[in-house]
């Protein structure tokens, strides 16, 4: 028999093998007639049992499909593990084997019709009996496989009283993807959004990433801002800091809990790590894997490693683990396409037509080294019984190269020539042009990502209450270790054929008639310098109390306080250089730089895969040549710009929050009924400091807001049947705004005759919502489920962006700006699917699959006269993975797939680019060489899928194309 959940503190981290143990008589009178003081809640069986095992230091095992879902009263006293067991099973057609130290629950009846004690020779007598007959063997208790991991993360989904989705890691440095966001595809209502072919941000249920809160081991987690193009993420977590080896499992939070961090209209990503005391004994595990990046062609190395103990008793426990990789990176991409209305002489009869007409194209190559490490360490220590003192701290660190080289062809069609025009659907996608404008330009950054969280805990046992308190510090720093330098010349490069397929068709053709780009044929514009850098930090301070309750159908009290003191400081000051050491502007009068100022582009078949008809090599600016004869005096001689003043700001919030919640555990038409029901206060105070610009100056300036929320939930979870629940959730929830929305900031961007602006708002209010949630799920045989639920989310108060004319030293600049909106509503349904075929007869016992699919839909009133859809909200998206898992052997497939993404909406959109549905399939073959070493083989984006952008009247926007990679790597655990 192969039991498939050990049921103690280390259940989903150690593998044990049980085989050749024989039940030893005396060993099991022993093991069952000493008493512990025991207090157990009622609740459910898998949780009662994990609570027996602490407190008599015994391992008790057991297959899930006989646990789950099973519930069992409490009861305190002084009591053998034999009377433990008698009273917990007692009605639930269970039984138990002792074995030695080990408890076997099995199917059938404990040998007695009402909670009395058995005696310890009875026990024995029992063990004797119940032993296979021919004293085979237990077989190993596996909890180490894909398999058994979706098991654990099933059953953790079918105990939770909210609604929630869990992923556990395989085994110690084993997490099932290379990125934790890519790895969170797979839960039902999770898409992603990438950067350069790695998972960034997490969207839940077609919201953005502004809409989720992420934590780690529930505090929350600073947050890394973007420096390289000075972006402004805000408060979205960036995945691509934090290495998977660190993580233990995850877990998406749909509906929330009282005790939880408000701030989350999409959902709570709350991620594990690893603890010692989650070890039954002293633990080292290695990881070394070699990644191929293919289109980059570049092998890079990752390694991770943990050292966990634990004393005899386990009541003080260290563990150390560290991780360090690099990635190297490419991406052929064509940027920067934009179009416009405009009235253009197609036909050469004289008379213009209004038309769509694009404004550019910018076929782009970046090259990408990322480095990145990273150390944990937790101390756990129970000095006494009901005492629990824990210091973990966590630390990651991202050292990312950039380089990015790019030409453009800016179209002058004021010179398109008579009779070349090609109009397709009312927009101009092709023609010839006699006078192209084109920039080369290159760009080099140094930039470091830190991310820390340091916490300490106590956990008290004081009679009946059990108390908890908790101190944590966050801390992200984003910060251009050295200037990013963007080098730029400029000029006309003459006549120029030009086409633009429809998205998804190819990318833009693009034939320079009159001058090569081989050759240096344009005179400097500017090199232009930034620094950037960004601090976010969080300091908390909370503290819980929650004890067993028997009033009506309570079971459970608690409630709770927590003080937030959480602050970004964002500083960014730019220089242009124009002139030589002499002091003469450099570049003018079409003055040319000679070939050793240039670098030729060193990479293979740019865009080859899309087979693209354009400059695939050109000259590259070299930027130390450049700086060699700039005047680079103003960088430490000249105080900061009026720009740098507008575009730095310090926001603060103190957020002070109080809770109450009671737990549900009673009966309801002979079945069990059970949730939360609880209440949440917050209190914001928010301080946004920086410089505002009156037309003429930057003034410094300072906005102070208070606001309150009361935010009461509701989760209930009816048992229709032993393996039939329903989910009911309805909660009031905010999102406060970004930060970077609520700045004073203003950022001005020039580029030709296009002038535009980017600020902030500190009168922001926060979203509001109110959300609700039915979920019915069937767990028809262990490990698999049929799952299917409805949301709807009615946000009563939003925030949106908004186009006004702003005048700054006489130029009218188009700024975009958050505002206060109207309303708005998400709703849709989640569809999930997962199964072993155990039963089917090998060698097909081995296959499983997961599937699961998200409809999304929704409406917003951006004003009286303008509803629509709401920005970035996928409509669909869904994902299937398969596998196979037997002996030693171990594979899978996964294909995830979303649907076209919204970025404006409400208008034309042509300026705004949104991204075209797009799938990506993984996949992953492991061998299991001995009892240590496993050899894993690992592909992601097998299919050599590019992402696709559109305007909003369909036409061509853009395509990134990262390509496959392919990872080899040992696993060994000790």
């Amino acid at each position: 028999m192969t039991f498939h959940r050990l049921l103690c503190l280390s259940a989903s981290l150690t593998a044990l093998t049980f085989g050749g143990l024989t039940p030893h008589i005396a060993q099991a009178q022993a093991v069952a007639s000493r008493a512990v003081d025991i207090d157990i809640k009622a609740g459910s069986l898998d949780t009662a049992l994990v609570q027996l095992s602490r407190l008599t230091g015994v391992q008790i095992v057991a297959d899930p499909s006989l646990t789950s879902g099973k519930r069992t009263a409490g009861f305190t006293g002084r009591l053998s593990l034999d009377q433990a067991l008698t009273r917990l099973l007692h009605g639930q057609s269970l039984a138990y084997t002792l074995k030695g130290q080990v408890v076997v629950i099995r199917a059938g009846q404990v040998q007695t019709s009402a909670p009395v004690a058995r005696t310890a020779a009875t026990a024995a007598t029992v063990a004797r009996a119940e032993a296979p007959a021919t004293d085979t063997p237990v077989e190993e208790v596996v909890v180490t496989s894909f398999r058994n991991s979706l098991s654990k993360a099933l059953n953790e989904k079918r105990r939770a009283t909210n609604v929630v989705d869990v992923i556990n890691a395989e085994d110690i440095g084993k997490f099932p993807a290379n990125n934790i966001a890519e790895a969170l595809q797979r839960v039902p209502g999770i898409s992603i959004t990438r950067d350069r072919g790695e998972g960034l941000f997490v969207r839940v249920r077609g919201l953005g990433p502004n809409f989720q809160n992420v934590t780690i081991d529930g505090r929350s987690a600073a947050v890394n801002e973007n420096v390289r193009d000075s972006g402004q993420s805000g408060r979205q977590f960036r995945f691509d800091t934090l290495a998977t080896e660190m993580v233990s499992g995850v877990e998406v939070i749909k509906s929330p809990l009282a005790a939880m961090d408000e701030g989350a209209i999409g959902g709570t990503v709350n991620l594990r790590t690893f603890k010692p005391l989650d070890f039954k004994r002293p633990t080292s595990a290695l990881s070394l894997t070699s990644t191929y990046v293919e289109l980059a062609k570049k092998a890079d190395p990752k390694m991770s490693g943990l050292w966990s103990w634990n004393n005899e008793d386990r009541t003080l426990g260290v563990l150390v683990s560290a991780n360090y990789g690099i990635r190297s990176l490419r991406s052929d991409r064509i940027t920067g396409v934009s179009w416009t209305t405009g009235k253009i002489d197609v036909n050469g009869d004289g008379v213009t037509d209004t038309t769509y007409v694009p404004s550019a194209v910018r076929p782009t190559l970046e090259t990408e080294r990322r480095e990145r490490w990273g150390v944990s360490a937790a101390i756990q220590w129970q000095p006494r019984e009901g005492t629990e003192i824990a210091l973990s701290h966590i630390y990651s660190h991202l050292d990312d190269f950039y380089d990015e080289r790019t030409y453009s062809a800016d179209f002058v069609l004021s010179s398109l020539v008579a009779n070349t025009g090609q109009v397709r659907d009312g927009a101009l996608v092709g023609g010839r042009t006699s006078s192209t404008s084109t920039q080369i330009g290159r760009e080099i950054d140094y930039l470091i990502h830190d991310n820390q969280l340091t916490d300490l805990s106590l956990k008290q046992k004081l009679g009946a209450w059990d108390l908890s308190g908790s101190v944590y510090v966050a801390r992200a720093y984003s910060n251009t270790d050295k200037p990013i330098t963007r080098t730029r010349v400029l000029g006309q490069s003459g006549g120029l054929d030009f086409s633009l397929p429809q998205v998804g068709e190819g990318v833009p053709t693009l034939t320079f008639l009159t001058r090569s780009l081989s050759d240096p044929i344009l005179p400097f514009r500017r090199l232009e310098w930034r620094v950037n850098d960004s601090l976010d930090e969080e300091n908390a301070v909370q503290f819980d109390a929650q004890r067993a309750l028997s009033f009506g159908p309570f079971s459970q009290i608690s409630a709770g306080v927590k003080f937030r003191d959480r602050s970004r400081r964002y500083n960014r000051r730019d220089i242009n250089f124009t002139k030589d050491l002499s002091g003469k502007t450099i570049g003018g009068n079409n003055t040319l730089f000679g070939r050793d100022f240039y670098d030729t582009i060193d990479v293979d078949n740019f865009l080859g895969e899309v087979g693209a008809t354009l400059p695939a090599t050109w000259l590259s600016p070299n930027r130390d040549r450049f700086v060699a004869i700039l005047d680079m005096s103003a960088i430490a001689n000249t105080a900061p710009a009026r720009g740098d003043l507008r575009n730095s700001y310090y926001v603060a919030e103190k957020i002070s929050a109080a809770y109450t919640a009671a737990d549900i555990d009673t009966q309801l038409f002979g079945r069990t009924l059970r949730g939360e029901v609880g209440v949440r206060y917050a209190e914001t105070e928010q301080v946004s400091q920086g410089h505002a610009d009156n037309g003429t100056a930057a003034l410094p300036v300072r906005f102070e807001k208070t606001y309150r929320d009361t935010l009461p939930s509701l989760n209930l979870v009816y048992e229709l049947s032993e393996r039939v629940q329903l989910h009911a959730a309805a909660a009031k929830v905010i999102t406060r705004p970004s930060l970077a929305d609520l700045s004073p900031r203003l950022t001005l961007n020039s580029s030709g005759t296009v002038f535009t602006a980017v600020g902030g708002n500190p009168l922001l209010d926060p979203f509001e919502a109110n959300q609700y949630d039915v979920t019915a799920e069937w767990y028809f045989a262990p490990g698999s489920a049929l799952i299917g639920g409805l949301f709807y989310k009615d946000i009563t108060t939003f925030v949106y962006n908004q186009n006004t004319p702003i005048v700054i030293d006489g130029q009218t600049y188009t700024l975009t700006a958050p505002v206060n909106g109207g309303s708005a509503w998400v709703k849709g349904m989640e569809l999930a699917w997962q199964q072993n075929f155990r039963d089917l007869p090998a060698p097909w016992d081995g296959l499983g699959a997961l599937a699961s699919y998200t409809r999304t839909d929704s409406e917003a009133t951006y004003s009286p006269t303008l509803i629509d859809k709401m920005q970035n909200v996928a409509k669909n998206s869904y994902n299937l993975t398969v596998y196979y898992e037997k002996n030693r052997l171990g594979a899978r497939l996964s294909y995830a797939w979303v649907d076209d993404v919204l970025a404006s909406v409400g208008t034309g959109g042509l300026a705004s680019l949104n991204d075209k549905a797009y799938g990506s399939l993984d996949g992953n073959v492991s061998y299991k060489i001995d009892d240590q070493f496993t050899l894993v083989i690992e592909g992601q984006n097998l299919t050599n899928e590019a992402q696709w952008q559109f305007t909003q009247n369909g036409q061509f926007g853009g395509y990134t194309f990262n390509g496959r990679s392919v990872s080899v790597g040992v696993r060994g655990k000790f």
